[in-house]
């Protein structure tokens, strides 16, 4: 392909392959350019035609740019056809595949080839069990549509066994074969095993102020001894005790609360009818409730491990391999188990197209990741991540725990689209998770680190402080190396300042530049704030222009009205009713764009609405600001432009954690403030503040203790010797003395 330029005299020009949806599968193209003109070339592995990537014509364009990519452009549509190789085979389709108990069960399994069967490189398929197996499989041997009756020779009993594995050799139109192995789960039919008591742990960790979040939620499972384990929700439930007289409820088998569960411990007694034979067993649940402050969500860590799912992480059946992974982190942060508070434990996404082939059981296990976030007060996120990452190692050969990342960044080869940039955002969801197992559950915080696509515009160079804002070479994560600001209290990443407290007696506030803050769709913000005693109505959060015209910006503030928060999207009005807001309690907000929607979260209230965003997006951002705690004065010119906003007074609290698109605000780099003070917020309003009482949780290293019992031990010696010598003299002493007393002076002769 060759360009012209009718320019004279001509520039460089500049070629790219160009598409506005970005698509993974045109990585494999390249251009090659040689006098001007370029050629397209296709890179290993090349371009399929096969699902769920392929595609049978690639359409695309080439861009072209004089002044060497600086000047002015043109286009090119290309389209690429593929035509279609036999490399695919026949796959076992319509998973789960599950066997009922009893003799020769049999269930229906559905082949298909993906390739293309214009080209008829599809059908007929010829399938084969590969021996040795208990199976055998029902169907024509040439089969044009892949339906075949699988059937086991024998009896199958769940008690006995859970779940089977059955092997294919199976081949297309044209020979081509793979072997495949399916899982297969047994499935229990009701029958009169007699059932006896069992007993149960719940443990529940949420954040202060979440409480609303366990409301209607599964617990956990109620668990008694029975072996016909498939009908869980078909039996009789009756609650008969609680030690503290919260209310409880069952639910298709599992524990429910429709009230708040406050922190402390609860014990359960449920009676379990098996309605088909009339007996009942008792159930007893041991519930332990936790609360902890927002902010250790913002500075726990994350080990990634693989071959565990959640659930076998917590299951003392299989030798609790959580207490182990504690064990770990304990010994390589040198501090004491009861420090590390697990908050969440979650699976990690990994795609799996149905177009894949299926994955036995233990193939599956051994491929599994689950991410494990857990909070160290003495330390933060980045001293654990670098810790656990100079010993990744150790985690297997010492621990038998394969661990395979700390602290792993979700941005790491994700493609975001054209005109957007990627940042790792970490997110509170306000549903908790639940992981059930028999004898153990566990419901933690449900926490999203997330990889977010937002507008390219408010991209922040974070590498503007060499010696403080570093870029660790694991994760491509930014960190502060600076000592000095820890005065200040929390930081953020880049050595940000996350707090600032507004007087607003005296008409606090502080501004910064509009280039800081983001909510232009796609987009994400949030940020914690507390109040002081006597709430009044006052604006917490403005950005807008500081200039007329405003209607032509999309403008947004938050204020407290009335004891609640209301939320300016330019002239619309939104006022949250269920949140009531309390002083001295930390509120989380966030507010998500998404095309023409908006997501709100008020801590564990969920909001959403429809806006219509009709900004132009020409204006000038250094006349954007945002305002923080207030407005500047009552009549000053800024206050004019929005009548709309009914406060008068000024933010009365502490604002933290201002997060715009994956960026934390620096509370220190104000343009102008008043009555407001960045750093951390005071004690005397927030009722979570880390107080000295987590020095205890410190644990001086090993290392340390040797020393000092080497040196007590040297002491003892050399004390020992001391007291030796010093005995031995007063023994020499004591027998010369013994010896001139019984000197008989008068049995000696004189012979003068």
């Amino acid at each position: 392909i060759q360009a012209i330029d009718p320019d004279n005299p001509k520039s460089r020009l500049h070629y790219e392959i160009y598409d506005t949806n970005y698509r993974l599968n045109l990585n494999n193209l390249f251009l090659n350019e040689i006098n001007n003109h370029i050629t397209i070339g296709i890179k290993s592995p090349g371009l399929s035609r096969d699902l769920p990537f392929g595609d049978s014509i690639y359409n695309f364009a080439i861009r072209v740019i004089d002044e060497d990519g600086l000047g002015v452009s043109s286009y090119i549509p290309v389209s690429i056809k593929v035509i279609d190789v036999n490399n695919k085979t026949p796959i076992p389709t319509n998973f789960p595949w599950i066997l009922k108990e009893g003799i020769n069960s049999n269930i229906e399994v559905i082949f298909e080839d993906y390739d293309d069967p214009k080209e008829n490189n599809t059908v007929p398929y010829t399938i084969k069990i590969v021996p040795p197996s208990n199976f055998k499989l029902i169907g024509p041997i040439i089969n044009f549509n892949g339906s075949y009756q699988l059937i086991y020779n024998g009896i199958l009993n769940r008690t006995l066994t859970k779940n089977l594995t059955v092997t294919f050799n199976a081949s297309d139109n044209k020979g081509f074969s793979r072997i495949t192995t399916i899982p297969i789960i047994i499935r229990d039919e009701l029958n009169i095993y007699p059932i006896s008591n069992g007993s149960k742990m719940i443990k529940v960790i949420y954040i202060n102020d979440y409480q609303n979040s366990l409301r209607n939620i599964d617990l956990g499972s109620i668990y008694v001894n029975d072996l016909n384990d498939w009908f869980r929700a078909d039996r009789i439930y009756s609650i008969k005790y609680v030690s503290n007289g919260q209310i409880f409820n069952v639910l298709q088998g599992f524990l429910r609360t429709s009230e708040v569960l406050y922190p402390g411990s609860y014990t359960i007694h449920v009676d379990v009818t098996k309605p088909n034979i009339g007996f009942s067993a008792l159930s007893t649940i041991y519930l332990e409730v936790e609360t902890i402050n927002s902010e250790y969500v913002r500075q726990a860590a994350t080990i990634r491990i693989q071959g565990e799912y959640p659930e076998t992480l917590i299951d003392p059946i299989l030798g609790y391999p959580l207490n182990k992974l504690q064990n770990a982190l304990s010994s390589l942060l040198s501090v004491t188990i009861n420090s590390i508070k697990i908050l969440a434990i979650r699976s990690v996404y990994q795609y799996r197209s149905l177009y894949y082939p299926p994955k036995p059981f233990e193939l599956d296990k051994n491929e599994t990741l689950t991410d494990v976030i857990f909070y160290v007060p003495i330390f933060n996120k980045f001293e654990i991540e670098q810790i656990l990452n100079t010993n990744l190692n150790l985690f297997e050969s010492r621990f038998q725990i394969k661990a395979i990342a700390s602290g792993p960044n979700p941005c790491n080869n994700y493609v975001c689209p054209m005109g957007t940039s990627c940042r790792p955002t970490r997110t509170i969801q306000p549903k908790p998770f639940t992981i059930d197992t028999n004898l153990t559950s566990f419901v933690g915080i449900n926490i999203l680190d997330s990889a977010d696509c937002i507008n390219s515009t408010y991209t922040v160079n974070l590498r503007n402080k060499p010696n403080e804002c570093i870029t660790s070479t694991f994760n491509n994560l930014t960190y502060c190396s600076s000592i000095s600001l820890l005065s200040y209290g929390s930081i953020g990443p880049c050595c940000e300042i996350l707090g600032r407290t507004f007087n607003g007696n005296d008409g606090g506030y502080a501004i910064y530049a509009g280039t800081s803050f983001s909510h232009i769709a796609p987009a994400r913000f949030s940020f914690d704030f507390i109040v002081r005693s006597q709430i009044v109505d006052s604006l917490i959060l403005l950005y807008g222009r500081n200039s007329s015209p405003i209607n032509d910006f999309f403008w947004i503030a938050i204020e407290i009205y009335q004891k609640r928060l209301r939320f300016h999207f330019r002239n619309t009005i939104f006022d949250t009713d269920k949140t009531l807001l309390n002083p001295s309690t930390w509120y989380h907000v966030e507010c998500q764009f998404i095309d023409s929607i908006v997501l709100i979260s008020i801590n564990d209230c969920l909001y959403d609405l429809q806006l219509v965003n009709n900004t132009l997006n020409t204006y000038d951002l250094s006349t954007v600001k945002l305002y923080l705690g207030g407005l500047p004065i009552i009549d000053s010119f800024v206050s004019s432009l929005y009548p709309i906003l009914p406060s008068i007074n000024t933010f009365n609290g502490c604002i933290r954690n201002v997060l715009s698109n994956g960026y934390y605000l620096d509370m220190s780099k104000d343009l102008s403030s008043m009555n407001s003070n960045y750093g951390e917020c005071p004690c005397s309003i927030t009722n979570s503040c880390i107080t000295r009482k987590y020095v205890r949780d410190i644990i001086i290293p090993w290392y340390i203790w040797l020393i000092f019992v080497l040196v007590l031990l040297l002491l003892a010696i050399i004390f020992t010797i001391f007291l030796l010598i010093f005995t031995r003299k007063r023994k020499q002493l004591k027998a010369l003395q013994e010896l001139y007393t019984n000197d008989r002076r008068d049995n000696i002769i004189n012979y003068k």
